[in-house]
C-alpha cells in the first residue's frame, strides 16, 4: 500500500520539525509575526485575519508549525486535494529563520508527499513580492498564469507550478 501524501501528523527534517497541530496560542504568535512582514503588509492582511485563517474548520487544509530547535519559526498550510496536486495556499517564516535553507527544505518535503499521488505542486506569490517569485523560480516552480485582483484589488498574484511526470 502507498503511502498517503500529507497523513503524517509529525516530520523531522534536516532543520525543523513539522507537526500538524495549531494552538490558538501558536496561531496568534505566528500571525502576528507574519503580519510584520510582506507580503502582508502590502496587502493590508492584519494578524487577526491571518489567525481566523490559521484556525478556521477545513478539512482540505493541512497546517503544519515549523519548529527550529524547539522555537516556533513558521508555517505551511497546504490545500490537499486541490486541481492536479497540491497547492501551498501559505508558507511563511519568522523573520529570523529566513535565508537558513529551512523554506528550501519545507518546499522539498511538500513536493516529496506530493509526488506520492501527484504530478503538480501549485502556489501563489504576489506579483510585486520579488523575493518570493525568485525563491520558487529557483526550487523550480514556473509562472502558469497572473491572476489580477485575487487578494486586493490593484494587486496581481502569480499562479506558479512545479510540475514532473
Amino acid at each position: 500500500m502507498n503511502p498517503t501524501a500529507f497523513s503524517q501528523t509529525e516530520e523531522t527534517l534536516k532543520h525543523c520539525r513539522l507537526t500538524q497541530t495549531l494552538s490558538p496560542a501558536q496561531a496568534t504568535v505566528l500571525a502576528e509575526l507574519l503580519a510584520a512582514s510582506e507580503p502582508w503588509l502590502t496587502l493590508n492582511i492584519s494578524a487577526s485575519a491571518l489567525a481566523k485563517y490559521l484556525l478556521r474548520t477545513d478539512p482540505a487544509l493541512k497546517r503544519y508549525t515549523v519548529e527550529v530547535q524547539g522555537v516556533l519559526a513558521g508555517v505551511i498550510c497546504l490545500r490537499y486535494p486541490w486541481l492536479r496536486g497540491p497547492y501551498i495556499e501559505l508558507l511563511g517564516l519568522a523573520a529570523d529563520f529566513r535565508g537558513l535553507g529551512i523554506g528550501g527544505e519545507l518546499l522539498a518535503w511538500a513536493e516529496s508527499q506530493a509526488r506520492l499521488e501527484c504530478q503538480n505542486l501549485w502556489v501563489v506569490a504576489s506579483a510585486f513580492n520579488q523575493k518570493a517569485l525568485a525563491f520558487y523560480q529557483h526550487h523550480g516552480f514556473g509562472p502558469v498564469g497572473l491572476l489580477p485582483d485575487l487578494v486586493l484589488p490593484g494587486h496581481d498574484e502569480v499562479l506558479l507550478r512545479k510540475s514532473w511526470g
